[in-house]
């Protein structure tokens, strides 16, 4: 194996690692990415998500939302997403173009329903829809639930708008910033083995 291939391989390994730590450590910087998607209009609308999981094998990346959110219509319109992670302790942003897959009351959705705790069940009890209008400053969180979670059968009902977005990575662009010369990756992902080419930062 070329030094190049070794060199290219440890990089998307490394990738790899980074985004488990993504779904595992929610203090790492790259746990809070900001996914885009395209709106109705043609423009992009952007927002950091919470990384939930990694799927290693399948090269998929979870996040959760509210099947009510507006983004749910601009994935069912437009599938074609993207992620930008950066960490700026060791200088590197991923830049990762996604097919993004809507899970809502199957079998996917319902495992990462009952893995998910009271404190995050209670986000989808709210009684209006996000991005909706209100006259006053509020999450609409019921206000018997100020300050505490729900109970196990009483988060149930958020189960209704509990949704599972899978995205499924095509392509990553790997940055990585060094003051003795920065480095600039592409990874294609074809039928989930990488090709790489190296390209001028």
């Amino acid at each position: 194996m070329s030094q190049i291939d070794q060199n290219t391989k440890a990089i998307f390994k490394n990738i790899k690692e980074l985004l488990i730590l993504a779904a595992k450590d929610r203090n790492h910087t790259f746990h809070t990415p900001v996914f885009s998607s395209n709106c109705e209009n043609n423009s992009v609308n952007s927002r950091v998500v919470v990384i939930r999981k990694f799927d290693e094998n399948n090269l998929k990346i979870n996040f959760h939302t509210d099947y009510r959110s507006p983004k749910i219509l601009d994935l069912q319109k437009n599938s074609q997403t993207s992620f930008v992670f950066y960490d700026y302790k060791i200088k590197i942003q991923l830049r990762i173009k996604t097919l993004s897959i809507i899970n809502h009351k199957n079998n996917i959705s319902k495992h990462a329903w009952g893995n998910t705790p009271l404190s995050s069940r209670k986000c989808y009890l709210a009684t209006k829809p996000p991005s909706s209008s209100t006259t006053l400053s509020e999450d609409s969180i019921p206000k018997h639930l100020k300050g505490i979670n729900p109970t196990l059968d009483e988060s149930e009902k958020g189960y209704e708008n509990f949704t599972v977005i899978e995205n499924k990575i095509l392509n990553i662009d790997w940055l990585h910033l060094n003051s003795s010369g920065h480095q600039r990756l592409q990874i294609r992902l074809d039928n989930l083995k990488p090709v790489f080419n190296w390209i001028i930062p």
